[in-house]
């Protein structure tokens, strides 16, 4: 969404925004937050509602425009995608399955009898 100054010559607060999403989207996350500009994740089942909440609070918040979508199969990816490669980070191979080879040369010993 994005928020319009109160008075021409001001910057936006964006603190009402802040506080109106956190309090009608319970467990939403802020992606980003710039000078005028706010990106939430939602969890919410209903796309209806989050237009519904968003268009009968504009005025009051001065959002001077906002946009709602639906995550794409191709974002899904790529999250998971990035989510792999951080746990790719963390994790300890095994020196085989990590490609690690390791000859080890033996002798047989020679048994002496009497």
């Amino acid at each position: 969404m994005k928020i319009r100054a109160a008075k021409p010559g001001c910057p936006p607060d964006l603190n009402p925004a802040e506080a109106f999403m956190e309090s009608t989207f319970p467990g939403s996350i802020q992606r980003e937050k710039h000078y005028n500009t706010l990106q939430y994740k939602i969890s919410s089942p209903s796309l209806a509602r989050i237009f519904q909440m968003v268009l009968a609070n504009k005025d009051k918040l001065n959002i001077e425009d906002y946009s709602v979508s639906q995550t794409t199969l191709d974002q899904v990816f790529v999250n998971f995608a990035k989510q792999q490669s951080r746990e790719d980070d963390t994790i300890v191979l095994h020196p085989k399955v990590a490609g690690a080879q390791r000859y080890i040369e033996t002798t047989p010993i020679k048994s002496y009898r009497k």
